[in-house]
């Protein structure tokens, strides 16, 4: 028989073992990002974000990955892109960016599809991208793509390329390569839409595509995202997806955003007219709904826009700014 002696032996053993250790086995990462290049104005204030007294200290301490486009880093200058990288340095922030990988040639490299799609590039954009981060002091962490699946195989139209996923895997593959050429250890995570009518059965055609791209790439993805359509059976969506990716071993990201496609009968209104207040407190309601329900709350949580709202993203104590978004969100953890 064990006696309380022994008993207490074992569990001052057990105390001094977890006194030591997190709290959680693995931190949930946060990300952050918006398409900058499409606001316009000199009050905009993206850029400040960089600035050693940017008023977002404390949700930027609290913050993993920051998001870019493959667009900012070709167009601004290399002054402004080594002042970026070098503040997401100082506050510790890996550089993710979102970006197609695919390009639509055939064999012999001629175009044949995918022109003006979205998710589809120029076939050395990646690596043009990439020779450009380098060059003025960035690290390449993370590849976000855009959506290669729905606009690749799935989606019908001008131009639209229609691939099988065993196609656009090894495309991607191909990219990937030339990319970790300049960063070796970027990782690579996909980005696809979820809940958008006239794909009943796109969860599992997304859960499939992770084991193509498994098979072909030889690794699985870092991620999938699912930029949610806020109607529909949304719920039912994320436990389907989150499910299959826990099986896969991927990490199942999921973006807040404002945006207003919630659709009649659900429990909040149709958004008819859009402000910054309006997409703020909306992207901030589907947080905290996502994030009591354990069973669809993200491993990956990114507050994101691509939308003309909210206009400002400074500063984080002023309600209706994206930087206040984000400061609500890690105040939840």
């Amino acid at each position: 028989m064990r006696t309380k002696a022994f008993f207490a032996a074992t569990l001052a053993a057990l105390v001094g073992v977890f006194a030591g250790a997190p709290a959680s086995a693995r931190a949930r990462d946060v990300w952050f990002g918006t398409i900058a290049q499409k606001f316009g104005g000199a009050d905009y204030d993206y850029l400040r974000m960089f600035r050693p007294d940017a008023p977002w200290a404390k949700s930027a301490g609290k913050l993993q990955v920051f998001q870019m486009t493959n667009a900012l880093i070709l167009h601004e200058s290399d002054d402004t892109l080594k002042m970026i990288f070098a503040d997401l340095k100082r506050r510790h922030m890996a550089l993710g960016v979102e970006m197609g990988l695919l390009a639509g040639l055939d064999a012999s490299g001629k175009y044949i599809c995918g022109r003006a799609v979205e998710g589809y590039a120029a076939p050395d954009t990646a690596k043009v991208v990439a020779a450009r981060i380098k060059k003025d002091g960035g690290e390449l962490d993370y590849i976000a793509m855009d959506e290669p699946l729905w606009y690749g195989h799935h989606v019908h139209g001008p131009n639209a390329c229609l691939s099988s996923p065993e196609d656009l895997a090894r495309q991607i593959a191909a990219r990937v390569k030339v990319v970790r050429q300049i960063f070796p250890n970027v990782k690579i995570g996909d980005v696809e839409p979820l809940g958008l009518p006239g794909a009943p059965d796109w969860t599992r055609q997304i859960l499939a595509w992770t084991k193509v791209y498994r098979q072909i790439a030889g690794e699985p993805f870092s991620f999938v995202r699912a930029d949610l359509v806020w109607n529909g059976s949304w719920r039912r969506n994320l436990l389907a997806l989150k499910g299959g990716l826990r099986r896969e071993g991927v990490e199942y990201s999921l973006i807040y955003n404002g945006n207003g496609d919630e659709g009649r009968g659900q429990n909040y209104p149709v958004l008819i007219e859009q402000n910054d207040q309006v997409w703020t407190e909306t992207a901030i309601r589907r947080f905290r709904a996502i994030e009591a329900d354990p069973q669809v709350a993200p491993d990956q949580a990114v507050i994101e826009t691509w939308d003309p709202w909210p206009t400002h993203m400074l500063p984080e104590d002023r309600p209706g700014t994206l930087t206040n978004v984000l400061l609500q969100y890690v105040s939840l953890r």
